[in-house]
């Protein structure tokens, strides 16, 4: 499959929005200015009313007027209203004239295909715990908080090329192994009190570095593996089964954290190493997407999980 690295072009966006915030958040001593600041963005969102629908999903799951229809308004805005094109030079033909429907139920009925999604259920909560529990344990770390957020930022713009080349180049579940095991040796390293250069400690590099070229890139592979694998008919009730997961590791963040420094700073980086080693170990089952032809409903012959290397 292509366009894995289409999450790339984003990064430089979301790293600015990091690098603002650091900014803004030394600018305003009030949470309530902070979060007014913020809310005005909040508009930013709402243009997505303007995108259109993905004609892959549109030939799944509706007509093939509706997805000449979106094509040629791609082709007005691209090429200009002369783009040449016309109806008779679409030959579309629906994926599946069955139209699954994309509940929940298709998912459980799968045996085999409910076995990863719930793997991908783990990976999602413990991505989404990681990344925010490292920026909620920002104060236990030397030096300044808006430094750490902002090289912690900084850092997305090198993290997102380099994960975007080692996908493409040995596959998304190698890449998701390798970053779950850079994260917890960097998990392991930050249980040493052993100092570097000034304000700067083993346990605070070790953070900075697990944090956001680690977890970091777990979000953006697991966010687009998860894509490759859902077929096309339930990838959005998928997806959005997946983010509750992470919403969920994200909700408790705050709470582990404060009780983990409440006893034990340790505690909490040794429950770090346990999550990726379990999420290490499920890795180990997944199918490589890499180079697959995906499938567009569940009941159609699957290249993925057929024929699987190894890791």
């Amino acid at each position: 499959s292509s366009g894995i690295n289409a999450e790339c072009p984003l990064r430089p966006g979301k790293t600015a929005g990091l690098l603002l915030l650091a900014g803004v958040y030394e600018m305003f001593t009030s949470w309530r200015a902070l979060n007014g600041a913020s809310a005005i963005l909040l508009a930013v969102p709402l243009l997505a009313i303007f995108v259109p629908e993905s004609p892959h999903w549109l030939l799944t799951n509706s007509t093939t007027q509706d997805t000449t229809d979106v094509l040629l308004k791609m082709a007005r805005f691209n090429l200009g209203p002369d783009h040449g094109l016309r109806e008779e030079h679409f030959q579309l033909k629906k994926v599946s004239e069955g139209g699954e429907s994309g509940d929940v139920m298709m998912i459980i009925r799968n045996r085999a295909f409910l076995i990863t999604t719930l793997k991908f259920f783990f990976h999602w909560f413990v991505t989404s715990l990681l990344y925010y529990g490292f920026y909620y344990a920002l104060d236990a770390l030397s030096g300044s908080v808006s430094i750490n957020f902002m090289i912690m930022g900084a850092l997305e713009l090198p993290m997102a090329a380099a994960t975007a080349v080692m996908m493409d180049k040995i596959g998304r579940r190698k890449t998701l192994f390798v970053n779950l095991l850079l994260v917890m040796i960097c998990c392991g390293l930050s249980l040493l009190k052993v100092s570097l250069v000034g304000a700067w400690t083993v346990k605070r590099v070790a953070s900075i570095v697990g944090s956001k070229w680690g977890v970091a890139a777990m979000f953006m592979i697991v966010y687009m593996y998860t894509n490759e694998v859902m077929p096309t008919s339930i990838r959005s009730t998928g997806l959005h089964m997946c983010s509750i997961c992470a919403r969920i590791g994200a909700f408790i963040a705050p709470y582990l954290v404060k009780a983990c420094n409440d006893s034990s700073y340790y505690l909490l980086n040794s429950l770090c190493v346990l999550l990726c080693g379990v999420a290490i170990l499920l890795t180990l089952g997944l199918p490589e997407t890499k180079d697959k032809t995906l499938r567009a409903n569940l009941n159609d012959e699957d290249e993925v999980f057929r024929d699987d290397e190894k890791l």
